[in-house]
């Protein structure tokens, strides 16, 4: 039985899912599943590693084999900008501007941005609901899909999906088409996983490698070179997971935002959102 109070989602459920998806995301991310929205994140990015195409690209810039503390702080703080003021307020207009001078330099197939688009919508929901205290509601979920598509529409992607259904099966067909393991991906896990494992609850830091294994799917294991985990430690994550759910369900809701903007491990002395991202 969870005893949780449960006015934020009552207050979510008077919103407009539509109109008003700014506002119910960033509840969603900075208060009620603030740990597993930002290891959905996480995951949803590692995922694009299983992409030869984008895994080469990624490997190709230095960006995350060289810089990659740098480039884990950039691109998060790009994003929390993004979800904590919003898309239109002037700090989000800056992150999204940032985005588009970064990207910009490369030639990116559409195909390509509507797969990042979905990982971010589908892996941090398929996320929360294997993890989470509970579910998603449908007006939570419906947001999450305004939020990026408005996010890609303002990246001039085309053809973005309309609904969550429409996300997951580009997410889906994408993968089963074109996962395969490079050593571009390889590298990419191997430069980054100590900042994946720094996400984790602290009793799972002792088993951290087989442990951020474990929470791969098999498919993106294998487009990565990551061994399977032998099934104890899957069980044991499985079982720590389903624990930490129970506690946060008993919970009191969190009256401060899961992840305050300001500094980083990078910009100790704070940032300017235009300072964010490699010289372009």
């Amino acid at each position: 039985m969870r005893n949780r109070e449960l006015a934020r989602l009552k207050h979510i459920r008077t919103l407009d899912p539509v109109a008003d998806h700014e506002e119910i995301y960033r509840t969603v991310a900075q208060y009620e599943f603030g740990w597993e929205t930002m290891l959905g994140l996480n995951l949803a990015f590692y995922s694009t590693f299983g992409i030869p195409a984008i895994a080469e690209l990624l490997h190709s810039t230095g960006e995350m084999t060289e810089r990659t503390r740098k480039r884990a702080d950039d691109t998060g703080l790009l994003m929390y900008e993004l979800i904590t003021n919003g898309l239109e307020a002037e700090r989000g207009r800056a992150a999204v501007k940032r985005l588009n001078q970064i990207h910009r330099r490369f030639t990116i197939a559409d195909d390509d941005y509507r797969y990042v688009l979905a990982t971010f919508v589908v892996v941090p929901t398929r996320w929360i609901a294997r993890t989470g205290w509970r579910p998603l509601c449908c007006h939570e979920r419906t947001a999450t899909v305004e939020f990026y598509r408005r996010l890609g529409e303002l990246m001039h992607v085309t053809d973005i999906p309309s609904d969550y259904a429409g996300f997951e099966k580009v997410l889906d067909t994408y993968e089963a088409e074109h996962f395969a393991h490079t050593a571009a991906a390889e590298a990419l896990m191997t430069a980054t996983r100590g900042l994946f494992t720094g996400r984790l609850p602290d009793r799972l830091k002792g088993l951290a490698g087989p442990v951020a294994d474990t929470l791969l799917p098999p498919t993106l294991r294998t487009a990565v070179g990551a061994p399977t985990p032998a099934l104890p430690v899957r069980m044991l994550v499985g079982g720590l997971l389903r624990v930490r759910a129970t506690a946060e369900a008993w919970k009191a809701p969190r009256t401060e935002p899961y992840l305050k903007l300001g500094t980083a491990p990078s910009y100790p002395d704070g940032y300017r959102v235009e300072e964010l991202g490699p010289v372009v």
